[in-house]
């Protein structure tokens, strides 16, 4: 046979192997339909920024394409591995390596075939892209959301990002796994190119370092593409190609040129004898055993030692792991890049740097981490349960006496000790960086539990899902493809949304609002129940597992389940469901039942439900004021509220309600009135009051009881109390910022395409329940009585933490050094001096910060975790001068959520504050928070996920704040104290927006944006 016809014949054998495997198929299935569920999704859509182009448009198919290799790398070190293993597994080695053949053509026909496999498997991607429209036939998502097939991105996508890819690392898998003759070398380099993604994302685009680095290094492109991407306008994103820069072509030159041609290097030197002499190294060799003197028969067995047994398995199992270098190198290049992370993301953040503490580095660590990891653990589940596979070897171990169990039970304990090492990674990269960078704020005993009870609970539930993956599926290449793709699908789901309930989303740590300031007691019910749950599923999985265990050759009899059930199996089968029924049951009721969760679509359709049946009956209203009585149990997690309003003059009063709240009585004039509550929302009817103004009693209970579901604090405790009139008074009015806005979603929800608009004097206070007027209000906290009183918008805080956060006593000082700084700025800018009688840490996870009636609310992060120097002290001055000056702004103006009043709450406030960091630090320092306000700007334009209207309708959270401020740095800063008290004089009687600042109020404008940059940013 010649050469050609010898390598083209390798070449579809290895094309024939790689197909009948299964692999291909499960591939395409697989990441098909991860790809049209993402696109159906219309939360994800969203995210990606594409809420106003075609679902299938070519920026989509950029990301889409470079982040699903993350499954890739694991199937393509399965596939390119074969070629160099299946000789050996069917013990034809010898044979096949004597035969009179070219050794390089079978060499290189071999990896031929692989790379068409591989190559094949890239494109099930675009596959997915390709049958898309199906999901406008189903009317799953709205049939002009998906468009024409992009040919021309497809293409590109598959040649230039997905092709070369496949190959040039396929030549590294195919070498290794000659050098090796194991599996155990190509998924260590999976894991490695895993490590080299999370680097050049996280350490050097997310740290701002060096763009073109990242470029480069970053096996999958995602860098490159997303940072062309997030820079796009729509129509860009519709129909442009990816710039093939040089950070492009440095990576095809890393990833694919290279590779090549060290494959060709290494098979021109490769000898048969070479390839003879190795062996995979799967197992350790056990020391020699030694010769006793005076060695006595132990008799006929009376009774068998499965214990003993099981210790000598699982002791095994644990030193063929745990004895190996490469697991402790392993071990530690994963630490050496949460450390690098941790320092990227935190002491030299571009926005810092920030003091690592541990309630900053945990959860930044643990999203930086988890999906390496977890990929870690499913590739090491499969080597673990793999590692004896052996033909013949598992039927003699079949043969002996042992329970079908002992060995998977032995797996599973090698499994659960290297898993909580990788979980114990983070945390330890936590408390180096600590070390290094704030030794006084070390907590060891913080981060231990959140390994503990965040971190490690998911990574066991991967673990033993895929362990049942190796017990049910037979095929070994079936079984590893099968058990990361669904690790794949399980690690990507909160992104994709599909399941938000915390009980059902399997392998996700759960989101809690970690601080050192309220400390983990207030979060132990809520993470222990969960944990249960977790743990009690992963008795039940590890059940099924050692029942669908094969026994012998012959097929599964019901007998054999049977006998399993009455055993061992069957008791940790019975004791997992008890343990999800109970502590379900539990978090059914603190979740859903006391607490506040809803799934998206419910959330939608309360949305939705909100404006068709309270929007048409809206009026304007007006209050003269009131008294505001409440009685605050902390133990009970309780509060009794009593509002008297005078002067209401309306046909009937909205407010919106906070959750939890539920309104007892309702009186009008002393008279008890029928009232209607429903979508979080109050209306009630007031007969005769529209002329002349009437008296409205409001009488309500409101339980704090429930659990948060999306990681929002506890604010209501025998730990603490941060109590705000926004969490426990109804809100007058109607919040526009209810109103569905995404024309796909307002149609699914049968609502006009068009977004009304509320009817003028209709609308809620803005950053207040209610507008300006006499109030007067007493809380009793705990016994402790408190008062106050304000003429203008009524809004009021308090806080009572039982514990002290030591390790921010000094930034506490120089907290208040910025509070008079800026205060004394604002003071001079608007002719008046904001009062500040309270100034507090506010927790993380616990709402946004605010001046509430003279009491400062500084949140957590960023504020109280930046460095005494730098960019981040300018952020925190600017945001500190931006509140003093909104609620100065708010409260002379009387502001509602009228059009445009984000101009003035967030533009205006924002403008201040960036002028008032001019005059402290100098006008570099306004330059560089100029410019990454417009960095902000750029991306928030960019992945916005709703159509980019006006200024005038623009949501309070989304470009509306950078882009306001941005604009409104000309106009404020050429006015004089006296100028903004008369323009807020007239928003209060309702004259409107000044003349000269209409052409700010509409869509966003790029040359605006260029000349707000030209003047106060950086130097060009």
């Amino acid at each position: 046979m010649n050469t050609f016809a010898l390598l083209m014949r390798e070449a579809w054998v290895e094309v024939r192997a790689g197909l009948r495997s299964g692999i291909p198929l499960l591939v395409f299935l697989g990441l098909t339909g991860y790809l049209l569920m993402s696109l159906a999704n219309a939360d994800y859509v969203q995210k990606m920024g594409a809420s106003d182009i075609a679902r299938n448009a070519p920026s989509l198919i950029y990301l889409m394409s470079c982040g699903c290799m993350f499954f890739l790398f694991f199937a393509w070190a399965w596939v390119f591995a074969q070629p160099a293993l299946r000789d050996r597994k069917a013990q034809l080695e010898e044979v096949l390596l004597a035969l009179p053949l070219s050794l390089p053509a079978l060499l290189w026909g071999r990896f031929i075939g692989a790379a068409l496999v591989g190559g094949l498997l890239a494109s099930s991607l675009i596959v997915g892209f390709l049958v898309s429209p199906v999901l406008g036939w189903l009317g799953w998502v709205p049939a002009a959301s998906i468009g024409a097939p992009m040919w021309s991105a497809l293409g590109f996508a598959w040649v230039a990002l997905l092709l070369p890819v496949s190959t040039g690392i396929g030549a590294l898998y195919y070498l290794l796994a000659l050098r090796s003759r194991g599996l155990a070398a190509p998924f260590g380099l999976a894991t490695v190119l895993m490590l080299l993604w999370m680097f050049a994302v996280v350490v050097l685009k997310g740290g701002h370092i060096n763009p073109l680095l990242a470029a480069s290094l970053d096996p999958s492109l995602f860098t490159f593409a997303q940072a062309q991407v997030e820079t796009w306008s729509a129509a860009q994103k519709s129909q442009s190609l990816l710039a093939l820069t040089l950070g492009f072509w440095l990576n095809r030159v890393l990833w694919c040129a290279v590779p090549l041609l060290l494959l060709a290097v290494v098979l021109a030197r490769t000898t048969r004898q070479g390839l003879m002499g190795r062996r995979s190294g799967a197992v350790l060799a056990e020391p020699p055993m030694l010769l006793a003197s005076g060695v006595t028969l132990p008799g006929p067995l009376v009774r068998s030692r499965w214990p003993r047994a099981l210790w000598c398995e699982a002791r095994w199992q644990v030193r063929q792991l745990f004895a190996r270098r490469i697991w402790w190198v392993a071990l530690g290049l994963l630490l050496v890049m949460g450390v690098l992370s941790g320092f990227v993301h935190g002491v030299w953040h571009a926005r810092g740097p920030m003091v690592p503490r541990a309630d900053l580095t945990l959860p930044l660590l643990s999203s930086a981490l988890f999906l390496v990891i977890a990929f870690i653990v499913a590739a090491l589940v499969g080597l673990v349960c793999r590692r004896d596979d052996v033909e013949g070897f598992g039927a003699m171990l079949q043969a002996t006496p042992a329970p079908v169990w002992l060995r998977l039970l032995g797996r599973v304990a090698c499994v659960l000790m290297a898993t909580l090492a990788l979980a114990l990674v983070p945390g330890l990269a936590s408390l180096l960086i600590s070390a290094i960078a704030a030794p006084d704020s070390l907590a060891p005993g913080f981060v231990l539990v959140y390994q503990a009870l965040v971190f490690a609970p998911p990574l066991v539930e991967l673990a033993m899902l895929t362990v049942l993956v190796h017990a049910l599926v037979r095929r070994s290449g079936l079984a590893y493809a099968t058990s990361m793709l669904l690790t794949f699908f399980l690690v990507l789901n909160h992104e994709l949304g599909l399941v938000s309930y915390p009980p059902y989303a399997m392998a996700i740590p759960a989101h809690v609002g970690v601080s050192l300031l309220t400390g983990w007691a207030p979060w132990l019910g809520f993470l222990a129940t969960l944990a249960s749950l977790k743990l009690a599923g992963c008795l039940v999985l590890l059940a099924v597992a050692a029942l669908a265990l094969p026994r012998g050759p012959e097929r599964r009899r019901l007998g054999d389940v049977r006998r399993g059930l009455l055993g061992l199996p069957g008791a940790l089968l019975a004791l997992g469901i008890v343990g999800l029924l109970a502590s379900g049951v539990l978090l059914q009721r603190h979740l859903v039942e006391q607490g506040d969760y809803q799934s998206v679509a419910e959330q939608r359709a309360e949305r939705a439900n909100w404006e068709q049946r309270w929007l048409p009956g809206a009026n304007a209203w007006q209050v003269a004021g009131g008294q505001l009585q409440m009685q605050v149990d902390s133990a009970a997690r309780q509060v009794l509220g009593q509002w008297t309003l005078d002067g209401v003059v309306a046909a009937h009063l909205d407010a919106e309600l906070p959750p939890g709240l539920q309104l007892t009585a309702v009186s009008v004039m002393g008279r008890p009135v029928a009232f209607e509550q429903a979508t979080a929302h109050l209306r009630v009817p007031l007969q005769g009051c529209a002329a002349s103004g009437c008296q409205v009693m409001l009488n309500w209970t409101l339980s704090a009881d429930g659990w948060p579901a999306e990681g929002e604090a506890f604010w209501l405790g025998p730990q603490g109390v941060w109590l705000e009139a926004r969490r426990v008074v109804p809100r007058l009015g109607l919040d526009s910022e209810r109103l569905l806005r995404a024309p796909a979603l307002r149609s699914e929800a049968g609502l006009p395409v068009a977004v009304p608009r509320l009817p003028r004097g209709a609308e809620v206070a803005v950053d207040a329940v209610a507008p300006a007027g006499h109030w007067q209000w007493q809380l009793e906290v705990d016994g402790q009585v408190l008062t106050g009183s304000s003429l203008g918008p009524l809004d009021f805080a308090y806080a009572a933490p039982l514990r002290k956060d030591a390790s921010r006593e000094h930034t506490a000082r120089e907290v208040q050094e910025d509070l008079d700084l800026m205060s004394a700025c604002v003071a001079r800018r608007l002719g008046g001096r904001s009062s500040v009688e309270h100034l507090s840490q506010w927790p993380a996870s616990m709402g946004a910060s605010r001046l509430s009636h003279g009491h400062l609310l500084l949140s957590q992060s960023p504020n109280w975790d930046v460095g005494p120097t730098g960019v981040g002290r300018w952020t925190r001055r600017a945001h500190i001068a931006e509140l003093l000056a909104r609620r100065m702004l708010t409260d002379a103006s009387d502001l509602r959520q009228a059009p445009g009043y984000l101009w003035l709450s967030q533009g205006v406030a924002g403008a201040l504050g960036l002028l008032c960091v001019e005059d402290a630090d100098g006008a570099d320092a306004r330059a560089t928070l100029v410019k990454l306000m417009a960095d902000d700007l750029t991306r928030a334009l960019a992945s916005d996920g709703e159509p980019v209207g006006t200024l005038a309708d623009a949501r309070e959270q989304g470009w509306a704040a950078s882009y306001a401020a941005l604009v409104s740095l000309d106009w404020v800063a050429a006015q004089t104290p006296e100028h903004l008290t008369a323009m807020t004089a007239d928003v209060r009687h309702g004259q409107g927006w000044p003349t000269a600042i209409q052409g700010l109020l509409g869509a966003p404008s790029d040359p605006a944006i260029a000349a707000a940059l030209k003047r106060w940013g950086p130097a060009q």
